[in-house]
């Protein structure tokens, strides 16, 4: 994202699901990140952010399914979409959340 402060959130969030999963703090600041999405008008970031804590909000989790075991990532998921979205910039970022958005849809609706 191009917002700093939306950055620095995305980077918290990270590193403290590394320690904790607490699903309500993080649905909350999701939800806050998902307003300065709004802000610079990036609807992949704004989908992704809802779907995420429509998710967390159902499951208590993130675990999606969507990097297996063999990518070798020192991560979890939720960890790793938080890096996508920093660099959402990318073109190979923005088009792997699309992959998430669209398993986070099928396992939503």
């Amino acid at each position: 994202m191009k917002n700093t402060k939306a950055n620095k959130i995305l980077e918290d969030l990270a590193a403290a699901s590394a320690k904790e999963f607490n699903a309500e703090k993080i649905v909350e600041k999701l939800k806050e990140l998902r307003e300065l999405a709004k802000e610079e008008k990036d609807p992949t970031v704004v989908k992704i952010l809802r779907l995420a804590y429509e998710y967390i909000g159902q499951n208590g989790n993130f675990d999606i399914g969507h990097i297996d075991d063999e990518e070798g990532l020192d991560m979890s998921e939720f960890q790793y979409l938080m890096e996508l979205i920093i660099h959402i910039d990318r073109e190979v970022n923005r088009q792997e959340v699309r992959e998430i958005r669209d398993l986070l849809i099928g396992e939503l609706y």
